[in-house]
């Protein structure tokens, strides 16, 4: 959270959110929008990240225009490499299955 984005790419199977200081996150599983058409990235950039919920079947982003990007975690929406990865400079990436 309190990341702000610098540029979005949603296409289905090969997402992404790019924000500041290096840091992306890719999403490779089904997804929804919440508040935008997935054609209308534009609204993102410069927006800051300000909630990420986690449960079991689905992980939601929110930012503080209100929007929001709904990842089905459930096992029929995997498209793979793997469900979502992070990558931060100089930490480990991290890799949701």
């Amino acid at each position: 959270c309190g990341v702000k984005v610098a540029a979005v790419v949603l296409t289905i199977g090969d997402a992404g959110l790019f924000f500041e200081n290096r840091i992306s996150l890719s999403i490779y599983n089904k997804f929804k929008t919440i508040g935008i058409f997935e054609d209308d990235t534009y609204v993102l950039v410069g927006k800051v990240v300000t909630a990420v919920d986690e449960g079991t079947d689905v992980i939601t982003i929110r930012f503080e225009n209100g929007v929001a990007i709904n990842i089905d975690m459930q096992e029929e929406a995997y498209t793979g490499p793997e469900a979502i990865q992070l990558c931060v400079p100089g930490e480990p990436i991290m890799i949701w299955n």
